[in-house]
C-alpha cells in the first residue's frame, strides 16, 4: 500500500480548497437556505456532489481513496455539506455495485455537472432502527412492479433528493433474506416528507421523516430484483463504503477544530508568553494531531482496500469506529484551549463540537462497529 499521494491528487485536493475557500468557508456558519444552495451550486459546478459517478455518466470518477480526501476538505470547512456529498455517495453505491445499465444511464446523471442534486438512502425506521431484520417498508408485488409503503426517519437530504435507494422487504416482512433496495425519484406520486427535524449538528443537511404510501415502482428500478438475498448481500457492501466516508467526515471536522485552537494558542498570551508554548497546552495539541493521523491513515486504509477489491469489512468499521470517537476527543479538547471563548453560542468550535456528536450514529452506531469487529476476531 502506497500513502504517497499522486499528482492528480494533489492537484484534486488544491482545486477543491480554493472552491471552499471562496464558496463555502464564508457561509458555512450561516443557516438560511440562500447560502444553502449557493454551496451546493458551487460544488455542482466542480462536479462534487457524487465524485465516483463514472465519467461516461457525467462523473469524476473517482476511486473511494480520492473521494475521501475530497470529503475530509469539504468537512473541515462545512461538515454539513460534506454529509450531503457523503449521504449522495451512499445512495448512488447500490447502482455503481449492482445496477443495470439502464438504471445508471437514468439515475447516475442525475447527480453530475452544474445542474446535478443530492439523493438519498433510506434504510431507519423509528421503531426498529436500521435492524435488517426488522424492516417494516414492504414493498407488494403487483403486474408491472412493485407497491411501496412505509415510512423511514432520519434521512438524510429528506426533501431535496433527486432520488432515494429505499430498503424494503419484498416478502416475510422483517427478514433480511427478504430485503431489496428500490430507486425511487424524489418526484415519484406518493412521497411525503412528514417533518424535517432541526438538528444539533450537520446544519444545512436536511434531516427527516419521509412516508412512502403507494409508490408505484418498475421492475427496472429493483436493484438485482432476481436474485435471492441479493439486498442484503447488496447492502453489507455499501456499508462498508458509507463507513469509511465517515471516517473522512470525522478527520476533517477533528482537523477544523486543531486549526482553531492553534490560531487561539498561538495568539492567546498568559504571563505574556502564548499558551502553545506551555506544556500543558502544548501536549494536548501534540496529542490531537497524532490522534487525527491515526485516523485519517486507517480511513485511507479503508478505501484503498475498498478500491482494490480486498478484505474490507472490518478496516471499514474500524476506521469509522477510531474516527467517530476521534473527532468527539478532539472538538472537546479545542473547546477546553479556547477557554470561555469555546463556550460562546454561534462559534465555530461550538458548531464543530455539535457536528462530531452524530459520527458515532450514523451509518452504524459504534456499539455496532464493536460487534462487527469483535466477530471477526
Amino acid at each position: 500500500m502506497d500513502l504517497s499521494l499522486t499528482r492528480e491528487q494533489h492537484e484534486l485536493i488544491k482545486s477543491v480548497q480554493e472552491m471552499v475557500d471562496q464558496d463555502i468557508k464564508p457561509f458555512a456558519l450561516k443557516g438560511s437556505s440562500k447560502y444553502k444552495e449557493k454551496m451546493l451550486l458551487a460544488m455542482a459546478r466542480m462536479n462534487l456532489l457524487c465524485p465516483t459517478v463514472p465519467q461516461e455518466y457525467g462523473g469524476l470518477g473517482l476511486d473511494l481513496f480520492s473521494t475521501a480526501l475530497v470529503v475530509e476538505e469539504l468537512a473541515a470547512a462545512s461538515p454539513g455539506m460534506a454529509a450531503i456529498v457523503a449521504a449522495t455517495l451512499h445512495a448512488a453505491e447500490p447502482i455503481l455495485l449492482a445496477g443495470t445499465e439502464q438504471q445508471k444511464s437514468e439515475f447516475l446523471p442525475l447527480l453530475t455537472g452544474a445542474h446535478g442534486g443530492s439523493a438519498a438512502f433510506a434504510l431507519t425506521e423509528s421503531a426498529g432502527g436500521s435492524d435488517l431484520n426488522n424492516i417494516a417498508s414492504y414493498a407488494e408485488a403487483v403486474p408491472d412492479g412493485y407497491l411501496l409503503n412505509g415510512s423511514k426517519d432520519y434521512m438524510i437530504n429528506a426533501g431535496m433528493a433527486r432520488f432515494i435507494s429505499v430498503v424494503a422487504a419484498i416478502d416475510n416482512r422483517g427478514k433480511k433474506s427478504s430485503l431489496r433496495i428500490f430507486l425511487v425519484p424524489g418526484s415519484a406520486a406518493g412521497i411525503v416528507t412528514e417533518e424535517i427535524y432541526q438538528t444539533s449538528g450537520i446544519n444545512l443537511t436536511s434531516v427527516g421523516r419521509v412516508k412512502f404510501d403507494d409508490v408505484h415502482i418498475m421492475d427496472q428500478q429493483v436493484v438485482k430484483s432476481r436474485e435471492a438475498g441479493s439486498g442484503y448481500l447488496l447492502l453489507t457492501q455499501t456499508f462498508d463504503v458509507g463507513r469509511a466516508l465517515v471516517g473522512a467526515l470525522a478527520v476533517g471536522i477533528a482537523r477544523a477544530a486543531l486549526e482553531q485552537a492553534l490560531d487561539f494558542a498561538d495568539n492567546r498570551l498568559q504571563s505574556g508568553t502564548p499558551i502553545k508554548k506551555h506544556q500543558a497546552v502544548a501536549f494536548t495539541l501534540a496529542d490531537m494531531a497524532t490522534d487525527i493521523e491515526m485516523a485519517r491513515l486507517m480511513t485511507w486504509k479503508a478505501c484503498w482496500l475498498i478500491d482494490q477489491g480486498g478484505d474490507y469489512s472490518v478496516a471499514s468499521a474500524m476506521a469509522k469506529l477510531a474516527s467517530s470517537s476521534m473527532a468527539q476527543r478532539v472538538t472537546c479538547s479545542a473547546a477546553d484551549i479556547l477557554g470561555a471563548r469555546g463556550y460562546l453560542h454561534g462559534t465555530l468550535i461550538e458548531q464543530l463540537v455539535r457536528d462530531a456528536r452524530v459520527l458515532s450514529t450514523i451509518e452504524g452506531t459504534n456499539h455496532i462497529q464493536r460487534l462487527l469487529i469483535s466477530s471477526q476476531l
